[in-house]
């Protein structure tokens, strides 16, 4: 945390962040020699007033800076999931969770953990789970950008069709419309009558419905009742 553990300033915090991870890989190989080890940090920044820490835009510059060192050392990199902040899948969580994963994805981050976690990880949104994913989907889209060939340019299209016309029956419209991507898997394209109609639909409570519909119709993992014994298993062992 940055103002915490490591020095306030993003490039401060980087080195120290540098060298501890490169230490704890030393310590791990010399423990066990040829270990496969994935390493990253989550640079946040510490909150004097509340003793929390929080993401910020440095956070996610840090973020990308420690994918490209770990990437020129040739390691597996773990980064942030952009789902600290917000109190829930909320407006302070979209812009976050929009930054951290569209940056993510045009860097060389790896891993995302921890996504769906609020309040530093204490509280954990299954909502935000959803809504994250939605956030990587179109992230990994945006960044693999757009063919350039001879079809994708349908000069002989707009040729046919000439001034005036539209594109509405053309045949790339037809063959492709269905797999453009216009629309999210959450939440519908509404005009302004339909949203009135639908009285006045709200984001989040459509999200949350969407989660819970997930959740009722998934299908159990066929070692479901051997996987929740041991968790509860392992958490007796934990507690004294």
């Amino acid at each position: 945390m940055a103002g915490a553990t490591t020095p306030i300033t993003p490039i401060g915090a980087l080195i120290q962040l540098n060298a501890e991870l490169l230490a704890g890989l030393v310590l791990a190989q010399l423990i066990c020699e040829g270990a496969p080890i994935v390493l990253g940090s989550l640079p946040a920044y510490f909150d004097m007033q509340t003793m929390a820490s929080f993401y910020d835009t440095n956070s996610y510059l840090l973020n990308l800076a420690c994918a490209e060192m770990m990437a020129y050392y040739g390691l597996p990199h773990s980064g942030t999931s952009g789902s600290g902040p917000g109190w829930g899948p909320d407006l302070s969580a979209a812009g976050t969770l929009w930054m951290n994963h569209l940056t993510s994805c045009l860097g060389k981050v790896g891993l995302a953990p921890f996504v769906g976690g609020n309040f530093d990880s204490l509280v954990f949104s299954p909502a935000m789970v959803v809504y994250s994913n939605e956030v990587i989907r179109q992230a990994r889209i945006f960044t693999q950008g757009f063919d350039i060939d001879d079809d994708s340019v349908a000069l002989n299209e707009i040729d046919a069709i000439g001034p005036g016309g539209n594109f509405l029956m053309a045949d790339q419209t037809v063959a492709l419309c269905r797999e453009a991507n216009f629309s999210n898997s959450i939440w519908p394209h509404l005009s302004l009558d339909q949203w009135q109609s639908e009285g006045y639909l709200q984001t989040d409570k459509l999200l949350r419905a969407h989660t819970c519909k997930l959740l009722a119709e998934l299908p159990r993992p066929e070692d479901h009742t051997d996987m929740i014994e041991r968790g509860e298993s392992f958490i007796r062992k934990k507690i004294p």
